[in-house]
Order: structure tokens, then C-alpha cells, then sequence
């Protein structure tokens, strides 16, 4: 078999899963803890029964180290550029942002999540290229949650993150800490990513339409989705928990997959499932208005989930965390639909607890619900794509428009506006803001007839939020023929920013735009929650 072929992988969970190390400041400067994270060219083993793979990450890790920090306390961060000029994928000039004569080596780290100004956002235009390097400060001036940082270079963002320029950012604060929620060897991150291997245990990045038909080397498709479940930077592994409560940071940091994720005790995917409940206790933004017992839990890429599973009664046996989401998601009309999911991910091997520990917390906080009559205007967007003669996409769009067009959003620092993203397209799309955490107002069908003459016809009962999304967002889902209308507090600071489908593949081409946040005297959103208590 040729090194260019995929490698069927048939030796599963017999890895430990890792556990990224935590990043510390090499000083401080005016009460100000200073960072260095350096992006290297270097090998890893994906697996113990394959050779190493080159991969890009920062200290040399992937995914990358944790940063914990803690509100209120700012952190400065200088990113630089250790990477060889020769990318490790072919690049699709015809991109914008990646055309000639741009450097096929370039990166923009982008705190994802985060309330930061415009110059430290990790705006896509405002790569470096290697022996450049670039300082970022992050006020942290935010509530607890699982943030993360990643690559955003314009145009090649997809190929920069499948690379490994990834990895978690823990933000702490006193009331996370009166929760006395499990910790140290009890708090698991979980990245969860998808790869497809060479022979030789390489990286293989081929993306395809979405009928699965293949595309040239180095040519911009749609969607991608890798043969192997990659949690923590290895294929397959699995993980010994005590018979206790654990607490399990999730983030999907896939290119294009989605996970439908499920905690499963039966022995193999193709019997009955047996399910273990968890709780969710947070998402994007931080811990929920309160916790919300699940069997299953959706995540579209770059959306977080914050759990607690209580292994207590589960002693000798193991739990595999499995997926049941289509490929392309949800594959109702999509021609490429029935192609297999992964259906397995990890392994939780669970054995004797070494002590005693708690089986409740409390993680019930105050919650600010902001109100709908509090918009100031809504804002409509159009999530479209344009396709061939064949049917085939050309790219995706939002309005009809590219990165590249002038600006038409412009909205007040210190007001909340109502958007509404109308997706007319087969793919349910994770559609993402920087900046700002937004909460979900509702979901509802839309009249397709009428949008392509011009109206916006809303059809059928509106949905609220799942309970497990009523909380601070800064990712959520459209599906096909959906309105999703969210409420939007614009905080911090005024500036360039932008927003875009988290489906890397889209975002390279061309569904992402910028907006920007303008200064108006006297307006403030104390905190970021004008509402109501709940």
C-alpha cells in the first residue's frame, strides 16, 4: 500500500489517554502574569502502533498546553512563529486570503470566547509570518468557562488547526471555587477531533464534497471528516477513572464533524446501548442557570460542554464514549449522508476509588436572562451556498457576501441586538461571534418560497433553547430550513471584529464576515447582563 493511502487502524483503546500540561509564566509585569507560547514544527505518535507524525503545535504539544487563569487577573501572551516556511498541506490558492503572493506560512492565535480588544483578538488578516512573533493581552474580565485557543489565519485556518495549533484555556473564578467541583486528577479535558492517517502514520488532509466524492490534492472542498476519533492527540485511547464523580471539560475541535455523544456500557456499537445519565453543567460561556441531566449531548465544532459523571456505581466496568451524528450533519438531503459516523471515541476503564468523595456540588449561580424587548434592532442573515453545474460548492456565504466585502454591520457598544441566522442550506452550521457570549432566544421554521422573494416568513411554533443551551453562548447550531434568533450584548470594547460558521472548510471560503463595534457616550451593559435574575 502506498504511503499516500489511508492506514486502517484496528488496535483501538490500547493508549492512555494524555493530559495537556499546564502552561506557567515565565514572570510578571505590573500585577500582569506574562506567557510564551511558541508554534514549532515537530513529531508525535498518534498511536504506540504508528510511527510519529510531523504536526504543528504550540510548545511543541498537541494540542497545546493549558493556560488557567483567573478573572480579574490579566495575562499577557506572546505568540511566535517557530514554523519552517513549507507548509505541511498543499494550499488552494484560489482562496481568498491565501492567494499569491501570501506566504503559505502564517498564524493568528484567536482566544476563542474571550471579551478582548480588536488589536489582541486574533483578527484572520493580522498573521505573522515564521521568526515573527506577537503580544496579546487578555483582561480575563469574564465569568468561568471552558475558552480555547486556535489558529485563524485567513484562508487557511482549516489546514492550521488539522495541523494541531490548538489547545484549552481554563478561566477560574471565586465563585467556580465555592463549588468545590471535582479537580486536579478529577477534572478531564477532552479534545475531540477527527484525523485520517497515512501507512507511515502521517497526517492526511483530504476534504471532499458532499456527496464524498474526492477532490485533487490541495484543492478546497466543503467538508472534511477523518477515519480515526482523536481525543487529546491520540487515536483511540482510553482513560482509568476511580468510582467517584468526575468533572469532563469537553470542547469538539473537529474540522467539520459533528458529535451526538453518548456514555455507552454495552460491549460493542452494534448492540442495544446501555446509557449512562450525566449531568451538564455549563457550556460556552460558563456554568448553566443550573444543571441539566442528559443521556446524549450534541456538539457542532468549536461548541464546549462542561459535565459531571459520576462513575460511584460503575466499578470493574467501562464506559465508552460513543457518537451517533451523521456525516455530513444532520444528512437529511444530503447525498453523502450515509456514510458511517465514528462511532466510538474513547474508553473509561473504571476501578476502585481511593477514598471518599463527594457526590453533589453546588453549582447553582445567579443568572442574568437578558429580555427580549431589550434589542435595540435585528439583524438578518442568510446562510447560503453557491454550487456548480454539478451541484457542487463553490463556497458558502452569509448575506451573499465574502470576507473580503465592505463591512454592514455596525453596531453601539453598550447595546443588545437581536440576530436572526436563516439557513437555507443542507448542513446545520455552528455559527460563531467573537467577542461577545450571546444567549439563545428561540428556533422556528422559515417559509423558503417567500425568502427567495424577499420576505422572511416565519413558520410553525418557535422553540426556546434546549435547557442545556439556556446559558452564555458563543457557538450555537442552525439547522437546514431554521431561523435561529439570538440575543446579543455588545460589551468591552469597540471595534473590528467578525463572525462565521465554525465548520473550518466553510470559513476559509467564504462564510465569514467582519463587523464593527462603534463607541456611543453613556450606554454600558453592566457586567454583560442587562436582564433578569433567575
Amino acid at each position: 500500500m502506498p504511503p499516500s493511502q489511508p492506514f486502517v487502524l484496528h488496535d483501538r483503546f490500547i493508549d492512555r489517554l494524555p493530559i495537556p500540561q499546564h502552561m506557567e509564566p515565565y514572570g510578571h509585569r505590573k500585577g500582569t502574569k506574562l506567557y510564551r507560547l511558541r508554534a514549532f514544527e515537530f513529531s508525535q505518535r498518534l498511536h504506540s502502533r504508528l510511527p510519529p507524525a510531523k504536526l504543528w503545535g504550540y510548545e511543541g504539544k498537541y494540542p497545546g498546553p493549558i493556560i488557567e487563569a483567573f478573572r480579574g487577573e490579566p495575562i499577557e501572551v506572546m505568540w511566535a512563529n517557530h514554523l519552517p516556511t513549507t507548509h505541511l498541506f498543499k494550499i488552494d490558492p484560489r482562496i481568498h486570503g491565501a492567494m499569491p503572493p501570501t506566504p503559505d506560512v502564517r498564524i493568528v492565535p484567536h482566544l476563542h470566547g474571550s471579551r478582548t480588544s480588536s488589536p489582541s483578538d486574533g483578527l484572520p488578516e493580522n498573521w505573522f509570518t515564521p521568526g515573527q512573533s506577537r503580544r496579546y493581552f487578555y483582561p480575563n474580565e469574564q465569568p468561568a468557562a471552558t475558552l480555547w485557543y486556535h489558529d485563524h489565519a485567513l484562508g487557511i485556518t482549516r489546514l492550521n488547526i488539522y495541523a494541531g495549533l490548538s489547545g484549552f484555556y481554563f478561566l477560574r473564578d471565586k465563585d467556580e471555587r465555592a463549588m468545590d467541583l471535582p479537580s486536579g486528577d478529577y477534572e478531564i479535558p477532552l479534545l475531540l477531533q477527527d484525523r485520517t492517517l497515512d501507512i507511515a502514520g502521517q497526517l492526511v488532509y483530504a476534504p471532499t464534497h458532499e456527496d464524498g466524492r474526492e477532490l485533487p490534492p490541495g484543492v478546497w472542498g466543503p467538508e472534511f471528516f477523518g477515519e480515526f476519533a482523536v481525543v487529546n492527540g491520540v487515536v483511540f485511547p482510553y482513560l482509568e477513572v476511580e468510582a467517584r464523580p468526575y468533572r469532563l471539560r469537553l470542547l469538539n475541535g473537529a474540522n467539520s464533524r459533528f458529535f451526538d455523544l453518548y456514555l455507552n456500557l454495552a460491549k460493542s456499537p452494534t448492540d442495544i446501548p446501555s446509557l449512562v445519565q450525566f449531568e451538564q453543567i455549563g457550556t460556552d460561556g460558563g456554568f448553566l442557570p443550573r444543571p441539566v441531566f442528559l443521556t446524549r449531548l450534541l456538539l457542532g465544532p468549536a461548541e464546549r460542554a462542561d459535565l459531571m459523571v459520576d462513575f460511584s456505581r460503575l466499578e470493574g466496568k467501562t464506559v465508552t464514549l460513543s457518537n451517533s451524528a451523521l456525516s455530513p450533519y444532520p444528512g437529511w438531503s444530503t447525498l453523502g449522508a450515509g456514510r458511517a459516523p465514528l462511532y466510538e471515541l474513547m474508553q473509561f476503564r473504571v476501578k476502585p476509588t481511593t477514598g471518599e468523595s463527594k457526590k453533589r456540588f453546588g453549582v447553582n449561580r445567579l443568572f442574568l436572562q437578558l429580555e427580549e424587548n431589550s434589542s435595540v434592532t435585528t439583524r438578518d442573515f442568510i446562510l447560503s451556498e453557491r454550487l456548480d453545474a454539478q451541484g457542487r460548492s463553490l463556497g458558502v456565504r452569509i448575506n451573499g457576501k465574502g470576507y473580503d466585502d465592505p463591512v454592514t454591520e455596525t453596531v453601539k457598544l453598550g447595546t443588545i441586538e437581536k440576530w436572526r441566522f436563516i439557513n437555507t442550506t443542507d448542513d446545520a452550521h455552528p455559527m460563531h461571534i467573537h467577542l461577545v457570549q450571546f444567549q439563545i432566544l428561540n428556533r422556528q421554521g422559515f417559509d423558503p418560497i417567500a425568502l427567495r422573494n424577499g420576505c422572511l416568513q416565519l413558520v410553525g411554533t418557535p422553540r426556546p433553547a434546549a435547557a442545556n443551551e439556556a446559558g452564555w453562548k458563543d457557538t450555537a447550531v442552525v439547522n437546514p430550513g431554521e431561523v435561529l434568533t439570538i440575543l446579543v450584548p455588545f460589551e468591552s470594547y469597540a471595534g473590528r471584529y467578525v463572525f462565521h460558521c465554525h465548520m473550518l472548510e466553510h470559513e476559509d471560503n467564504d462564510m465569514m464576515r467582519p463587523y464593527e463595534v462603534v463607541q456611543e457616550p453613556n450606554r454600558r451593559i453592566p457586567g454583560g447582563s442587562s436582564g433578569k435574575a433567575q
